[in-house]
């Protein structure tokens, strides 16, 4: 694996997708950016290259893989909404893993999502299932499995930002005192290029931890701390995953099916039961929580002026009608 190689990073214009791009160029590899609208990428990031596929589409897909030797596989469809995006999902993998075999890659790299202790969200188990699928192939594939990503334009970390930056009081149901494991995406990215080169060749499924257990309460109050605020927290057992996804849709801009599906993977710990892939490279020193959530605050620092907009908006949407 010494010689330069073409890599397909799918999902190139998302948020790990974005920030994996230079760091696999500057790992040594030629990267090609996989997307539905090349000139929409190319506007949005110029000078990266693209190459047009659509992953409902198998002869795209094969057609993005040739002349590649490996692929990330960063393919989501949460985002779009709908009851049917696991099957979406399930059939994008089937249809990526038929063609990597087609093109007799070398290597498949899945960021995907850390199993929980209790019963899985349907966006952890759609994350899980097409781990599974990808590993299933005959392409070697290395599923690294995450909980919440800290950086900038992240939505599990937007809406945690935005709620430590509009509430002043907190009411914290118990899912908050769940635990997990955020990881910057800093370290997701290093991961993500380190197993292109240096995991076993054989499929396998990695815990991708990050060094501290945090609960929900721990994130709001550490992220709000960094902003200089110091909101008043109250637990109440009684509030489930479901209502608390209505109120945070008020006060929060990120994808509302994202936020609810990321709510509801909250109602048990997740956490890894070792340090996972961090043991194949324990020269690499994780970032702390603080320092990846300043970071992620620096990056989004501009979007936090419209906040006051919208909690007006969200205020207004709780008030009764005025009569005229």
């Amino acid at each position: 694996m010494g010689e330069r190689r073409k890599v397909l990073l799918t999902g190139a214009t998302g948020f790990v997708g974005a920030q994996l791009f230079p760091v696999l160029q500057a790992s040594g590899f030629d990267v090609v950016g996989g997307t539905r609208n090349v000139e929409s990428a190319k506007k949005k990031f110029p000078g990266r290259e693209f190459v047009q596929m659509d992953i409902a589409d198998a002869r795209s897909v094969r057609e993005a893989l040739r002349h590649c030797s490996a692929a990330v596989y960063l393919v989501h469809s949460m985002a779009a909404g709908g009851d049917d995006y696991e099957r979406l999902e399930r059939e994008a993998a089937q249809t990526f893993r038929s063609a990597a075999a087609d093109e007799h890659l070398e290597r498949i790299v899945y960021l995907g999502g850390m199993p929980p202790q209790g019963k899985p969200s349907r966006h952890l188990r759609s994350r899980m299932t097409t781990g599974e699928i990808l590993r299933g192939g005959s392409v070697p594939t290395i599923e690294l499995q995450a909980t919440m990503v800290i950086g900038s334009g992240s939505e599990s970390f937007r809406m945690v930002r935005d709620l430590a930056a509009r509430l002043p009081v907190m009411v914290l149901p118990r899912w908050a005192e769940s635990l997990t494991e955020p990881i910057a995406i800093d370290d997701v990215t290093f991961a993500l290029a380190h197993a292109l080169q240096h995991a076993p060749a054989k499929s396998r499924a990695y815990p991708l931890p990050g060094p501290e257990k945090l609960t929900a309460r721990d994130i709001l109050s550490r992220t709000a701390g960094l902003m200089g605020r110091h909101p008043r927290m109250y637990g109440v057992p009684v509030i489930t995953p479901k209502l608390s996804s209505y109120w945070i849709r008020l006060v929060t801009r990120g994808n509302h099916h994202v936020t609810d599906e990321l709510v509801e993977g909250l109602r048990t710990d997740i956490v890894a039961p070792d340090e996972g892939y961090w043991k194949l490279c324990p020269e690499h020193e994780r970032q702390p929580f603080d320092v990846a959530a300043r970071k992620a605050l620096n990056g989004e620092e501009s979007d936090l002026s419209t906040g006051a907009i919208l909690l007006e908006t969200a205020i207004d949407r709780l008030s009764p009608k005025r009569q005229s």
